[in-house]
């Protein structure tokens, strides 16, 4: 898929994540390390690509990443300043040292249920 658009690479992307959590692999550095080139693929081709953004910043957390997931959910913040849900994945990130690590696992608890609870994709 060398030719392969930013939205196609995330939704073979989105396709192996839903997988992995379903199976309850989601904090396994070897499959989020197999996932990972498709969205850094994607991203080369539309580095603007908010879904893409969102989820490659979602598995990064998912390994404890958070400063190189922080890089990016700021970007999707600059992209869409006024959406509260990515005000909502800032804040977990970067918020006191003594409760980030709940707050950034809470919100990726929220993340995996409407993964496997909507049909619609990450």
């Amino acid at each position: 898929m060398e030719n392969a658009t930013a939205t196609e690479l995330y939704a073979r992307a989105c396709q192996q994540w839903r997988e992995a959590v379903e199976l309850d692999l989601h904090d396994s550095e070897d499959i989020v390390s197999g996932i990972l080139p498709l969205l850094v693929q994607g991203l080369r081709a539309d580095p603007d690509h908010l879904a893409s953004l969102d989820l490659l910043s979602d598995m990064l957390m998912e390994i404890g990443a958070y400063d190189e997931a922080a890089e990016f959910v700021e970007k999707m913040c600059d992209l869409q300043p006024d959406d509260p849900e990515c005000q909502r994945k800032l804040s977990a990130l970067t918020g006191e040292a003594g409760n980030r690590r709940r707050a950034i696992r809470v919100y990726l608890h929220q993340k995996r249920l409407r993964l496997t609870q909507d049909d619609a994709g990450c």
